[in-house]
């Protein structure tokens, strides 16, 4: 039997709560929606011509509530493999405990999630403020004689968003805390192998823990397609208006997911020279020996060449030397980083659709890997 990360029971009541939190922010407005008719002009783009509020709540809630337990777990296998891998010494596993335990308190703390939540509250705030005076009427706002203000449904949705934004900025302040703890991981004494099969000098492992925040990107990318697809499709503006923007963000997102790659550079760097040094020393000996014995007619008489494991012992020196010479210098493989990569863009592909027939975006696809 697998192991799994977490017990089936406990997922299945995740599934069921996250999609209970979704539907709890989305229904209510439909309710409002219906309940309480607009007074004034009608609104520039309706509840329902409203592609990112569908998008926000009912999928990108369960995304982040769902992906929080995928990076809980995987983070946490991470960091007991520092211990049980055998990286850490004993002298300064009690260290590494310590600074574990205060970086799970910082990530629990009250303090900190109120203050992140204050920080939310102002954000929306200022956000809604700024809505109200671009000249579009949204389905969430209505006209006055004093103004732009938020209709009863806007309240609701208001106080959604707050609790969305709030699911995104925990999950930024726990990849802050993921990677300075690597960063004081990395400051440790740690028994790296410049031979070892993942070519990390043995943290290969890290890239289990640091691709799980994947899922904050994606969804990110969810919401910013989302609300560019409403402005496309409903407000006429041109989708070239968001090229860079669009493109700003997916190098963000690269920039922030390969945060880690200079944190075990120093310790990699110097374990892989340390280790060309070690091996080239031990590979001369071994050649110049292994070629005094069969090419200088050094072996005995009666020892024959074939079947030998001389040139077994060759062929493993060698390949232990170029086990090192490829050796990286971050631990972090390519499909960590194609995993943000693709994470930023895949949710940005359909507004592709808002310029281009499906047809002809297929054919341009074809012609690609033709």
């Amino acid at each position: 039997m697998e192991p799994r990360e977490f017990p089936a029971g406990a997922s299945s009541r995740r599934v069921l709560g996250a999609l209970g939190l979704a539907l709890l922010a989305w229904l209510p407005l439909v309710v409002l929606r219906l309940v309480f008719p607009r007074s004034g002009p009608a609104p520039t783009i309706t509840f329902f011509e409203d592609l990112s509020v569908h998008v926000r709540f009912l999928l990108v809630v369960p995304v982040l509530i769902l992906g929080d337990a995928v990076i809980s777990a995987r983070t946490g296998m991470t960091l007991a493999a520092f211990e049980t891998s055998g990286l850490v010494p004993d002298a300064q596993s009690g260290r590494f405990h310590g600074m574990r335990e205060r970086t799970a308190r910082l990530g629990q703390s009250a303090v900190a999630q109120a203050i992140l939540a204050g920080l939310v509250a102002i954000l929306i705030g200022a956000s809604m403020r700024v809505q109200a005076g671009d000249g579009v009427l949204r389905w969430f706002e209505e006209q006055t004689a004093t103004g732009t203000r938020l209709s009863i449904p806007g309240w609701w949705y208001a106080a959604a968003s707050v609790m969305l934004a709030y699911l995104f900025v925990r999950q930024l302040w726990r990849y802050g805390l993921w990677c300075w703890l690597l960063f004081r991981a990395s400051r440790l004494d740690l028994r790296l192998v410049g031979t070892h099969p993942d070519r990390a000098g043995g943290l290969g492992f890290v890239n289990v823990g640091h691709a799980s925040f994947a899922v904050v990107p994606f969804a990110s990318s969810c919401v910013l397609a989302s609300r560019v697809a409403t402005e496309v499709l409903h407000l006429g503006v041109p989708l070239k208006t968001f090229q860079l923007p669009l493109l700003s963000f997916v190098v963000l997102v690269l920039v922030a997911g390969m945060l880690p790659l200079p944190i075990f550079v120093r310790s990699l760097a110097l374990t892989k020279r340390r280790g060309l040094m070690e091996y080239g020393t031990l590979a001369t000996r071994y050649v110049q020996d292994f070629e005094h014995k069969w090419i200088r007619g050094g072996a005995p008489a009666d020892e024959a060449l074939l079947g030998t494991g001389d040139i077994q012992s060759l062929a493993d020196i060698g390949g232990s030397f170029e086990r090192l010479a490829s050796m990286k210098v971050t631990p972090l493989d390519r499909y960590t980083v194609i995993a943000f990569a693709v994470a930023a863009v895949v949710p940005l592909l359909p507004l592709a659709l808002t310029v281009m027939p499906l047809e002809e975006i297929v054919k341009v696809l074809l012609r690609a890997v033709v």
